[in-house]
C-alpha cells in the first residue's frame, strides 16, 4: 500500500486499543455518559413542555409507522 494510506489510518481510533487518540490522546466522552445526558435533558424537556413532547413522540411515531410499515 502506498504511504499515504498507512499515515491516514494511524490516526483512527480503535475502541479498546492503546496508544492516542485523534484527538491527541484525549478520549471523547463515553457513550453511556451520552446518552444518560440526553435522557436527563429529554425528560426536562417533557416535564416543562408536556404538549409539545407529546406531539413531537406522537408525530416521530406516526412517520415511523408510516414508513417502516411490512406492506
Amino acid at each position: 500500500m502506498p504511504s499515504s494510506a498507512t499515515s491516514a489510518s494511524s490516526n483512527l481510533y480503535v475502541p479498546g486499543s492503546s496508544g492516542s487518540s485523534a484527538a491527541g490522546g484525549a478520549s471523547g466522552p463515553e457513550v453511556p455518559a451520552v446518552l444518560e445526558r440526553a435522557m436527563a435533558s429529554m425528560e426536562d424537556y417533557a416535564r416543562a413542555e408536556p404538549w409539545a413532547f407529546a406531539g413531537w413522540a406522537f408525530g416521530i411515531g406516526f412517520i415511523l409507522g408510516w414508513k417502516l410499515k411490512p406492506w
